[in-house]
């Protein structure tokens, strides 16, 4: 009998089926698939980078409080987007808070001033 081959007892080792064995495929030799976009009737490669930020992530970007943003969120003051009960912010919607909060500067006559008599 082999002893190499059998359990410390001296029994054959059986193998019960839920080792690995090894199939000549490691992990690097498989090919990593990139994201893929799903979006009826659009060109891959016309399609800006979606991204999606949570409520802190936003008000970080915007550097505005968190309960600002989820306040004016819940008001629909601002552009927000549902993912079934999780409010979210798309690059779109944060661009649209910033051009929704452009002010054109103050022009015209200067205030007159007055003067100490």
């Amino acid at each position: 009998m082999n002893r190499d081959a059998s359990t410390p007892g001296g029994m054959p080792h059986q193998g019960s089926g839920t080792e690995r064995q090894g199939t000549g495929r490691n992990r690097e030799s498989v090919p990593q698939q990139g994201k893929r976009h799903y979006r009826a009737g659009c060109d891959e490669r016309d399609r800006p980078e979606l991204k999606v930020f949570t409520p802190a992530e936003a008000a970080a970007l915007l550097k505005v409080p968190e309960s600002w943003l989820r306040k004016r969120a819940s008001a629909r003051q601002v552009p927000c987007t549902f993912i079934g009960k999780h409010l979210r912010f798309s690059s779109s919607d944060l661009e649209q808070i910033i051009r929704d909060g452009h002010r054109d500067p103050v022009t015209g006559s200067p205030r007159a001033r007055r003067t100490a008599t």
